[in-house]
Parts: C-alpha cells; structure tokens; sequence
C-alpha cells in the first residue's frame, strides 16, 4: 500500500495519478472500479476532486503488471487443433481476443486467459498482456495460432515470424518455412467486379498499412498476396497468404482497392455481424524437421 499526502487544490484524482505515475488514467480507471484507492480512507471515484492535505492509499501498482490478474479472466475452451510436447495449434473463434489489449480486457474471454487458466507456466513474452502469444489475431477474425509451450519454442518460432517480415525481397519471403492463408469474401458490384475479374494471378498489394487503431506509428509496408477469387452470385471469396504481418494488414489493403471485406466496420461497413475473414490455412517446418501444414 502506498501513501501520498497531497499539497494542491482540485485535480481530479485519475489524472493527478496518471501525471505523477508511469501508468495511464484507463490503468488507473481499472483500479477505481474495483474500490482499492481510497483518500483518507474512503473509497472515492475517479472524478474525485482533491483538496489540500488529502491522503491518497493506493493498492500494489505492480500487482496489476503481474500474471496472477489474469484470475479475472473469463475460463473457456478453445479447441486445440494440435497438441505437441513443446506447441499448440489452437482455433481462435471471432469475437475473441488474442490478448487483453488493457488491463480494462482483462475480463473478456482472451486466447491469453485461455492459456492462463489451462497451462499456467507457458514462456511469456514482454508481460502478462500478451503472455505466451507468438503472433495475434484480430477478435473479428478466427482461424489459426501457434503457442509455444517452451522459451526454447518460443525463440524460434520469434525468428521465424521475424525472418518472414524482415526479409527484403517478396522471393525471399516466400522462401521463409511459415506461411498463413486467409479467406475473405467481399460483396461483388459492378464497380469492383470488372476489377476482380481482370486480376491476374497471384495479385500482389505492396503498399503502407495505416491502421485505424487509437494509436499512431510510422507506416510500414505491408505484403498481400491474392492467390485467386470463387465467385458465388453477389459475393466472392478471395484466398489470401500475407508475407508481413501489419496490423489489420488484409482489411486495410482490400478496402484501400475497394474491396471492403463483408461486415468489416472499420474499413467497410457493418456492427455486429461476424466479418468474413478467417485464417483459414497454417504451414511451417518446425525445430524438429517436421512440416505441418493445418486447414479448416
């Protein structure tokens, strides 16, 4: 518990926190709603109006960064797809997070709570937020990730992503021994139909992805690959392989030729239909010379 004597008049106390400590209001926000930072010893609100010589108790911060917060997330299954003694394949259904994005998600059922509640000693990377995930998924989008069960694992399949998206060339890329597959079906008009057919094949997208995310970077490039179109009546699906991994890499270079993908909300239209985009397709050779290759 720590304590701190406050010496001015009128900040609101979720922001005095978050200018006098390295977390953000929404870090600060997750431990108001659980009632564990009091001023002079009440419960308070987090638009509490601090007054001279008020006394703020504040819970562990650290706690919050420790993996034991993960008890609050939701226990599900999720279907393991592949079991080995060092990685799983599992199938993420949509609507379900890879990671809690904040300690506010934390509640919601994540791959990460998943994988908290069934294995518990998993390796981690950088902290419990997204403990034990190689590669993500958006919640709209299923389809197939890798777990590694052990650091040995986990720093390979980490150089193997990173050889994918740091090779200079799309043929060395191709070259890389991992490769995801994605189907995305589209709504077909008259206005990109002449273009879908006029593809020729593979149809590769080269250009920066901006995501729609609240928060900014510089634009990286990001590789796209349609590998060919089924068209059935209004609609038509396109199969996919992605040679980086951007975030909302697919979505943002469909829309961007005008080829929003069905019930996409950010970059199309739609709310709470279930996209249609899944990660449909999974191969790569692995530690021990062994090629797996996964399909829906």
């Amino acid at each position: 518990m720590q304590e701190i004597i406050y010496n001015w008049i009128w900040d609101r106390i979720d922001v005095y926190l978050a200018n006098n400590f390295s977390y953000s209001r929404s870090f600060f926000h997750h431990i108001f709603d659980r009632d564990w930072i009091l001023v002079n010893g009440k419960i308070v609100k987090k638009s509490y109006k601090l007054k001279n010589n008020d006394k703020i108790q504040i819970d562990d911060l650290e706690r919050y960064l420790w993996p034991v917060i993960l008890e609050e997330a939701p226990k599900i299954d999720l279907p393991i797809k592949l079991d080995k003694e060092d990685y799983l394949i599992i199938y993420k259904p949509k609507w379900v997070l890879s990671h809690p994005n904040s300690v506010w998600d934390v509640r919601s059922p994540s791959v990460v709570g998943f994988l908290y509640h069934k294995f518990k000693n998993l390796p981690t990377i950088w902290n419990f937020i997204r403990a034990w995930l190689i590669h993500r998924l958006d919640k709209e989008t299923d389809g197939f990730m890798i777990i590694a069960k052990t650091e040995k694992w986990l720093e390979y399949f980490k150089k193997l992503f990173n050889k994918k998206s740091e090779s200079s060339t799309i043929e060395d890329k191709e070259n890389v021994q991992l490769k995801k597959f994605y189907k995305a079906e589209i709504f077909v008009n008259k206005d990109n139909e002449s273009l879908l057919r006029s593809m020729v094949f593979p149809y590769i997208i080269v250009e920066p992805v901006i995501p729609k995310v609240p928060y900014y970077w510089e634009p990286k490039i990001g590789i796209t690959k349609i590998l060919w179109v089924d068209f059935l009546d209004n609609r038509a699906i396109l199969n996919i392989e992605i040679l980086t991994w951007r975030t909302h890499q697919i979505r943002y270079h469909l829309s961007s030729r005008w080829l929003p993908i069905i019930w996409d909300y950010l970059y199309g239209w739609g709310d709470d239909e279930e996209m249609k985009l899944t990660a449909y397709r999974l191969e790569f050779l692995d530690l021990y010379w062994e090629y797996i290759k996964l399909e829906l």
